[in-house]
């Protein structure tokens, strides 16, 4: 291993693909991307594990991959890990901070730290204790000063209103001892899926001013509203590329993988697609007899899905302004920038624009402004490793904190985390 570097392994549990990537990091900072790759994620249905074992195969599959294009078994590295729970929520709460009875005093760095460190262990006494990423929203001084950084300031008082990203559903815990299983307690860093995918493809601007990120996944997609750098709004859509893939299949009469690679190499979300009388070669049911269809017939099928679910984020975009009347005037500037791997979808900016009636982009790691990563430009232009490139953004780049990074996490050997999968000493039974 190179002296001076430090290694990074970002693994996106998709309910479809499981993505990873290799970074190692100079002392300088600068990234460079060392391997990636992709498998199908198996013993997941709709985001919640149905196979723990499986599932384990498939990361056994992926850091091979990995290993073998880095050529090296024994490299030490640190895991994060992104995946989609499905039940996340926001919200704010504010924390005091008596300093003084007396004269005021000065705000050190250990006060913000040690006022965090109280307010997380009283939440976890609440029995919430899958907050996934929190935020400070601003800091007051003496209950009518606010300041963005108190530091060596005087007050007697300091309050605090932090915003918390949170979860609530069940298989949060399955994932999280699934992980534990594999990594070790304490051993790896865990963020929600659509966290990493905001940061990793949204500009500062666009965070600051107000922005929908929009996550069109396999199973479902996930919407995450921002606005003044923070995260002030969530919400899940039942709708995804599993869908439209399904309604192909329907239509068309043939099987999801035969539909799926229809839509992959020839789809279109536009009711005008380019070359409409072309007409596509398939097989059908039997996997013998071949059928035609026109690029037309198959973007109508596909355009009619996409449509729905364009309208379901118009809707839920809708909702959050009238519940949110101080956003009424200006609305949200940044509009709407997707991604994920459903966001590959031919056509669908033009459509997006056509239904929502507001600014929209796909986003990708290259569009945001975070730090670039040297030799990566097929990933970082690929929406589809969002999540997986977001998971290496780090808390320090952004306005947040990640509240479990606060116990350090000893590096792990490649070769011993792949021994360890099947052979540790931990049982496999979740």
């Amino acid at each position: 291993m190179a002296r001076g570097k430090d290694y990074t392994v970002s693994l996106d549990v998709g309910t479809n693909t499981l993505k990873g990537v290799v970074v190692s990091r100079e002392q300088t900072g600068q990234m460079v991307l060392e391997a990636y790759g992709s498998v199908k994620t198996v013993g997941l249905d709709k985001g919640e594990v149905k196979d723990a074992v499986a599932l384990k195969q498939s990361i056994q599959k992926l850091i091979e991959e990995l290993t073998g294009q880095m050529g090296k078994k024994d490299v030490e590295a640190d895991f994060r890990i992104s995946f989609t729970d499905g039940d996340y929520s926001v919200f704010s709460e504010n924390i005091e901070e008596i300093l003084s009875e007396e004269k005021q005093v000065m705000v050190t760095e250990k006060t913000i730290q040690n006022l965090i460190s109280r307010l997380k262990t009283e939440k976890m006494k609440t029995g919430n204790t899958n907050i996934h990423r929190s935020y400070i929203r601003k800091y007051i001084l003496d209950a009518d000063k606010v300041v963005f950084n108190p530091v060596e300031m005087y007050a007697r008082k300091l309050d605090v209103e932090m915003v918390f990203v949170s979860s609530e559903g069940k298989s949060v815990e399955i994932f999280r001892r699934l992980f534990e299983e594999l990594f070790g307690r304490g051993d790896f860093l865990i963020s929600p899926a659509l966290i990493s995918a905001s940061e990793a493809v949204l500009t500062d601007t666009e965070k600051q001013h107000g922005v929908v990120c929009v996550v069109l996944g396999h199973s479902f997609s996930e919407i995450v509203i921002y606005k003044e750098n923070l995260p002030v709004y969530i919400s899940r859509i039942p709708l995804g590329i599993r869908h439209i893939v399904l309604d192909v299949a329907r239509v068309l009469g043939t099987s999801v993988d035969e539909a799926e690679r229809l839509l992959v190499n020839y789809g279109h979300c536009s009711m005008y697609p380019p070359d409409p009388e072309d007409v596509v070669e398939y097989f059908g049911l039997d996997e013998r007899t071949r059928k035609n269809v026109s690029v037309r017939r198959l973007s109508t099928v596909i355009y009619a899905r996409v449509k729905e679910l364009l309208n379901k984020i118009r809707k839920e975009i809708q909702l959050f302004v009238i519940n949110n009347p101080e956003y009424s005037e200006e609305r949200i500037p940044g509009g709407v920038v997707f991604t994920g791997g459903g966001s590959k979808l031919r056509g669908l900016t033009d459509v997006g624009v056509e239904s929502l009636k507001m600014p929209v982009r796909i986003g990708t790691y290259e569009t945001s402004f975070n730090r670039r990563i040297e030799n990566s430009h097929d990933v970082s232009n690929d929406p589809i490793f969002s999540s997986c490139l977001g998971n290496l953004v780090s808390p320090e780049e952004v306005q947040g904190e990640i509240l479990e990074s606060a116990v350090e996490r000893p590096k792990k050997g490649f070769g011993s985390f792949i021994k360890s999968l099947f052979f540790g000493g931990v049982d496999d039974e979740l």
